[in-house]
Protein backbone atom coordinates (compact mmCIF):
# COMPACT_ATOMS: atom_id res chain seq x y z
CA UNK A 1 0.00 0.00 0.00
CA UNK A 2 2.57 2.44 1.24
CA UNK A 3 4.77 1.34 -2.08
CA UNK A 4 1.60 2.14 -4.36
CA UNK A 5 0.97 5.90 -2.88
CA UNK A 6 4.83 6.40 -3.07
CA UNK A 7 4.61 5.44 -7.04
CA UNK A 8 1.58 7.94 -7.09
CA UNK A 9 3.50 10.59 -5.43
CA UNK A 10 6.31 10.38 -7.58
CA UNK A 11 4.51 10.41 -10.82
CA UNK A 12 2.42 13.59 -9.96
CA UNK A 13 5.54 15.19 -8.47
CA UNK A 14 7.35 14.41 -12.12
CA UNK A 15 4.40 15.75 -13.96
CA UNK A 16 4.59 19.27 -11.37
CA UNK A 17 8.09 19.33 -12.48
CA UNK A 18 8.01 18.43 -16.07
CA UNK A 19 5.63 21.00 -16.53
CA UNK A 20 7.61 23.87 -14.41
CA UNK A 21 10.74 22.89 -16.84
CA UNK A 22 7.92 22.90 -20.31
CA UNK A 23 7.39 26.25 -19.35
CA UNK A 24 10.57 27.75 -17.89
CA UNK A 25 11.82 26.16 -21.62
CA UNK A 26 9.06 27.69 -23.78
CA UNK A 27 9.13 31.44 -21.72
CA UNK A 28 13.25 31.47 -22.27
CA UNK A 29 13.00 30.27 -25.89
CA UNK A 30 10.48 33.15 -26.58
CA UNK A 31 13.38 35.58 -25.30
CA UNK A 32 16.35 33.70 -26.54
CA UNK A 33 18.12 36.72 -26.47
CA UNK A 34 17.71 38.71 -22.94
CA UNK A 35 18.59 34.71 -21.79
CA UNK A 36 22.25 34.81 -23.77
CA UNK A 37 23.04 38.74 -22.55
CA UNK A 38 22.54 37.53 -19.27
CA UNK A 39 24.32 34.28 -19.78
CA UNK A 40 27.27 35.84 -21.36
CA UNK A 41 27.49 38.18 -17.94
CA UNK A 42 28.73 35.50 -16.17
CA UNK A 43 32.41 36.25 -17.03
CA UNK A 44 32.68 34.86 -20.76
CA UNK A 45 30.72 36.34 -23.52
CA UNK A 46 31.09 32.93 -25.48
CA UNK A 47 28.82 31.13 -22.41
CA UNK A 48 25.65 33.26 -24.17
CA UNK A 49 26.22 30.64 -27.32
CA UNK A 50 24.53 27.91 -24.40
CA UNK A 51 21.93 29.58 -23.79
CA UNK A 52 19.77 27.77 -26.74
CA UNK A 53 21.43 24.07 -25.32
CA UNK A 54 20.39 25.04 -21.80
CA UNK A 55 16.94 26.11 -22.94
CA UNK A 56 16.96 22.18 -25.78
CA UNK A 57 18.12 20.54 -21.77
CA UNK A 58 15.21 22.01 -19.88
CA UNK A 59 12.32 21.27 -22.52
CA UNK A 60 13.61 17.90 -23.46
CA UNK A 61 13.86 16.63 -19.57
CA UNK A 62 10.79 18.26 -19.00
CA UNK A 63 8.75 16.78 -21.93
CA UNK A 64 10.48 13.43 -21.11
CA UNK A 65 9.42 13.56 -17.05
CA UNK A 66 5.95 14.21 -18.98
CA UNK A 67 6.22 11.11 -20.67
CA UNK A 68 6.83 9.03 -18.08
CA UNK A 69 9.45 7.78 -19.53
CA UNK A 70 12.47 5.84 -17.62
CA UNK A 71 11.39 7.81 -14.64
CA UNK A 72 14.12 7.22 -12.44
CA UNK A 73 16.80 7.54 -14.95
CA UNK A 74 15.67 11.02 -16.15
CA UNK A 75 14.54 12.25 -12.26
CA UNK A 76 18.05 11.66 -11.66
CA UNK A 77 19.52 13.06 -15.10
CA UNK A 78 16.75 16.67 -13.93
CA UNK A 79 18.34 16.63 -10.15
CA UNK A 80 21.76 16.89 -11.72
CA UNK A 81 20.85 19.71 -14.18
CA UNK A 82 19.13 21.57 -11.63
CA UNK A 83 22.11 21.56 -9.31
CA UNK A 84 24.50 22.51 -12.07
CA UNK A 85 22.80 25.69 -13.01
CA UNK A 86 22.18 26.22 -9.18
CA UNK A 87 25.72 26.29 -8.77
CA UNK A 88 26.40 28.93 -12.21
CA UNK A 89 23.83 31.06 -10.45
CA UNK A 90 25.71 30.51 -7.07
CA UNK A 91 28.75 31.78 -9.15
CA UNK A 92 27.26 34.84 -10.34
CA UNK A 93 25.58 36.06 -7.03
CA UNK A 94 28.85 35.55 -5.14
CA UNK A 95 31.27 36.52 -8.53
CA UNK A 96 29.86 38.59 -10.89
CA UNK A 97 26.61 40.83 -8.73
CA UNK A 98 23.92 39.01 -11.04
CA UNK A 99 20.74 38.91 -9.45
CA UNK A 100 18.40 37.44 -11.94
CA UNK A 101 18.07 34.08 -12.74
CA UNK A 102 16.59 34.71 -16.10
CA UNK A 103 14.77 30.99 -15.26
CA UNK A 104 11.34 32.12 -16.88
CA UNK A 105 12.46 34.56 -19.37
CA UNK A 106 10.79 37.78 -19.32
CA UNK A 107 8.14 36.71 -16.53
CA UNK A 108 10.51 38.94 -13.76
CA UNK A 109 7.77 38.29 -10.86
CA UNK A 110 8.88 34.39 -11.53
CA UNK A 111 12.45 35.13 -11.23
CA UNK A 112 12.37 36.77 -8.65
CA UNK A 113 15.49 37.16 -5.70
CA UNK A 114 18.04 34.71 -5.77
CA UNK A 115 17.07 33.02 -2.07
CA UNK A 116 13.55 32.20 -3.63
CA UNK A 117 15.39 30.87 -6.81
CA UNK A 118 17.47 28.71 -4.27
CA UNK A 119 14.60 27.61 -2.68
CA UNK A 120 12.47 26.64 -5.41
CA UNK A 121 15.43 24.68 -7.16
CA UNK A 122 15.70 22.60 -3.68
CA UNK A 123 12.21 22.29 -3.94
CA UNK A 124 11.82 21.12 -7.37
CA UNK A 125 14.64 18.41 -6.10
CA UNK A 126 12.82 17.25 -3.43
CA UNK A 127 9.65 16.38 -5.35
CA UNK A 128 11.89 14.20 -7.36
CA UNK A 129 13.56 12.07 -4.54
CA UNK A 130 10.31 9.91 -4.58
CA UNK A 131 11.42 8.48 -8.11
CA UNK A 132 14.99 8.08 -7.37
CA UNK A 133 14.03 6.21 -3.74
CA UNK A 134 12.21 3.51 -5.84
CA UNK A 135 11.97 1.70 -8.77
CA UNK A 136 9.44 3.41 -11.20
CA UNK A 137 7.35 1.62 -13.72
CA UNK A 138 7.66 3.83 -16.26
CA UNK A 139 5.93 4.49 -20.08
CA UNK A 140 7.66 2.68 -23.23
CA UNK A 141 8.73 5.55 -26.01
CA UNK A 142 6.22 5.04 -29.06
CA UNK A 143 6.74 6.58 -32.22
CA UNK A 144 3.89 8.97 -31.43
CA UNK A 145 6.10 9.90 -28.80
CA UNK A 146 9.10 10.52 -30.72
CA UNK A 147 7.03 12.04 -33.29
CA UNK A 148 5.85 14.55 -30.71
CA UNK A 149 9.33 15.12 -29.23
CA UNK A 150 10.49 16.09 -32.78
CA UNK A 151 7.97 18.16 -33.52
CA UNK A 152 8.44 20.09 -30.51
CA UNK A 153 12.54 20.23 -31.13
CA UNK A 154 12.07 21.57 -34.20
CA UNK A 155 9.29 24.24 -32.96
CA UNK A 156 11.54 25.55 -29.83
CA UNK A 157 15.24 25.87 -32.01
CA UNK A 158 13.54 26.91 -35.10
CA UNK A 159 11.81 29.50 -31.99
CA UNK A 160 15.27 29.99 -30.31
CA UNK A 161 17.06 30.89 -33.47
CA UNK A 162 14.30 33.57 -34.14
CA UNK A 163 14.45 35.60 -31.05
CA UNK A 164 18.33 35.15 -30.76
CA UNK A 165 18.58 37.56 -33.17
CA UNK A 166 19.77 40.25 -31.61
CA UNK A 167 22.21 39.37 -28.57
CA UNK A 168 24.58 41.84 -27.55
CA UNK A 169 26.48 38.64 -26.54
CA UNK A 170 26.92 37.69 -30.87
CA UNK A 171 28.25 41.06 -32.09
CA UNK A 172 31.16 42.07 -32.72
CA UNK A 173 33.49 43.44 -29.94
CA UNK A 174 32.55 47.34 -29.87
CA UNK A 175 35.66 49.07 -30.57
CA UNK A 176 37.46 51.36 -28.33
CA UNK A 177 35.31 53.64 -26.92
CA UNK A 178 36.77 57.22 -28.15
CA UNK A 179 35.54 60.05 -25.69
CA UNK A 180 33.14 62.79 -26.91
CA UNK A 181 32.58 66.10 -25.66
CA UNK A 182 29.62 66.49 -23.81
CA UNK A 183 28.36 69.40 -26.00
CA UNK A 184 28.81 67.10 -29.40
CA UNK A 185 26.06 64.29 -27.93
CA UNK A 186 21.88 64.57 -28.11
CA UNK A 187 22.51 64.06 -24.05
CA UNK A 188 23.73 67.28 -23.44
CA UNK A 189 19.77 68.46 -24.01
CA UNK A 190 18.82 66.82 -21.12
CA UNK A 191 22.04 66.70 -18.92
CA UNK A 192 23.68 69.66 -17.56
CA UNK A 193 27.13 68.58 -15.68
CA UNK A 194 29.85 70.93 -13.61
CA UNK A 195 33.25 70.75 -15.13
CA UNK A 196 34.96 69.36 -12.10
CA UNK A 197 32.12 66.11 -10.78
CA UNK A 198 32.27 62.74 -12.28
CA UNK A 199 28.64 61.65 -13.57
CA UNK A 200 26.76 58.13 -14.43
CA UNK A 201 23.68 59.13 -16.28
CA UNK A 202 21.52 55.83 -16.28
CA UNK A 203 19.51 55.45 -19.40
CA UNK A 204 16.59 53.23 -18.82
CA UNK A 205 12.91 52.02 -19.11
CA UNK A 206 10.21 51.26 -16.54
CA UNK A 207 9.45 48.05 -18.03
CA UNK A 208 12.99 46.38 -19.46
CA UNK A 209 13.74 43.39 -16.64
CA UNK A 210 17.57 44.18 -17.40
CA UNK A 211 17.29 48.07 -16.18
CA UNK A 212 15.01 47.25 -13.09
CA UNK A 213 17.32 44.27 -12.12
CA UNK A 214 20.25 47.30 -12.08
CA UNK A 215 18.44 49.65 -9.95
CA UNK A 216 20.42 48.39 -7.01
CA UNK A 217 23.28 48.27 -8.07
CA UNK A 218 22.98 51.80 -9.98
CA UNK A 219 22.12 53.19 -6.55
CA UNK A 220 25.82 52.35 -5.05
CA UNK A 221 27.45 53.98 -7.48
CA UNK A 222 27.78 57.70 -5.46
CA UNK A 223 28.23 55.83 -1.78
CA UNK A 224 30.88 53.93 -2.96
CA UNK A 225 32.45 57.39 -4.63
CA UNK A 226 33.11 55.70 -8.00
CA UNK A 227 30.95 59.13 -8.96
CA UNK A 228 29.62 62.14 -7.81
CA UNK A 229 26.24 62.09 -9.00
CA UNK A 230 24.13 59.53 -10.66
CA UNK A 231 21.26 61.02 -12.96
CA UNK A 232 18.18 58.43 -14.36
CA UNK A 233 17.41 58.99 -17.38
CA UNK A 234 13.89 57.17 -18.02
CA UNK A 235 11.38 57.31 -21.08
CA UNK A 236 8.45 58.34 -20.11
CA UNK A 237 5.41 56.23 -18.93
CA UNK A 238 3.27 57.22 -16.49
CA UNK A 239 2.05 53.54 -15.83
CA UNK A 240 5.08 52.38 -15.33
CA UNK A 241 6.63 55.24 -13.46
CA UNK A 242 3.67 55.13 -10.98
CA UNK A 243 4.51 50.68 -10.53
CA UNK A 244 8.22 51.81 -10.25
CA UNK A 245 8.05 54.42 -7.59
CA UNK A 246 5.59 51.81 -5.46
CA UNK A 247 8.17 49.04 -5.99
CA UNK A 248 12.20 51.34 -5.84
CA UNK A 249 13.27 54.05 -3.35
CA UNK A 250 16.25 55.44 -5.64
CA UNK A 251 18.95 57.74 -4.05
CA UNK A 252 19.09 59.97 -7.49
CA UNK A 253 17.31 62.31 -9.47
CA UNK A 254 15.06 60.42 -12.48
CA UNK A 255 14.22 62.52 -15.87
CA UNK A 256 11.58 61.62 -17.78
CA UNK A 257 12.07 61.81 -21.92
CA UNK A 258 9.69 60.80 -25.32
CA UNK A 259 10.81 57.51 -26.65
CA UNK A 260 12.19 59.25 -29.88
CA UNK A 261 14.40 61.33 -27.66
CA UNK A 262 16.12 58.45 -25.96
CA UNK A 263 16.48 56.61 -29.64
CA UNK A 264 18.65 59.64 -30.46
CA UNK A 265 20.73 59.03 -27.33
CA UNK A 266 20.88 55.44 -27.01
CA UNK A 267 19.25 52.67 -29.45
CA UNK A 268 19.30 49.95 -26.90
CA UNK A 269 18.42 49.82 -23.38
CA UNK A 270 19.80 49.77 -20.37
CA UNK A 271 23.11 51.88 -20.99
CA UNK A 272 25.38 53.59 -18.75
CA UNK A 273 27.48 57.23 -19.46
CA UNK A 274 30.45 58.09 -17.48
CA UNK A 275 30.60 62.17 -18.09
CA UNK A 276 33.91 63.68 -16.32
CA UNK A 277 35.37 66.50 -17.38
CA UNK A 278 31.99 67.84 -19.55
CA UNK A 279 33.26 64.70 -21.50
CA UNK A 280 31.44 61.50 -22.15
CA UNK A 281 34.17 59.12 -21.04
CA UNK A 282 32.70 55.40 -21.76
CA UNK A 283 28.95 54.20 -22.62
CA UNK A 284 28.31 50.50 -21.24
CA UNK A 285 24.87 48.86 -22.53
CA UNK A 286 23.74 46.13 -20.69
CA UNK A 287 22.84 45.04 -16.98
CA UNK A 288 24.72 47.40 -14.28
CA UNK A 289 26.89 44.79 -12.26
CA UNK A 290 27.80 45.90 -8.67
CA UNK A 291 30.11 49.40 -8.45
CA UNK A 292 32.25 46.65 -6.38
CA UNK A 293 33.44 45.14 -9.39
CA UNK A 294 34.58 48.37 -11.15
CA UNK A 295 37.24 49.38 -8.04
CA UNK A 296 40.61 48.15 -7.71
Amino acid sequence: MQNRLLTKLAYVFRLLVGGVLLLSGLLKAMHTAAFADLMSQYGAGWFGYAAPVIIAVELFLGILLFLNARPRLFAALTVAFIAIVSAIFLYGVLARGITDCGCFGPLTWLNSRPWITFVRNALIIALLLPSLLSEQQGTPLTRSSFACMTAVAAMVMFLCGYTMHGAQCLKAAPKPFRPIPLAEHPLSEFVSCHPDSTYMVFAFSYTCPHCLNSIGNVSQFVPMGVVDRVIGLSVQDSVGSERFQRLFDVNFDIREIADEQMRRITPSLPVSIFISHDTIENMIGGQVVSPALALP
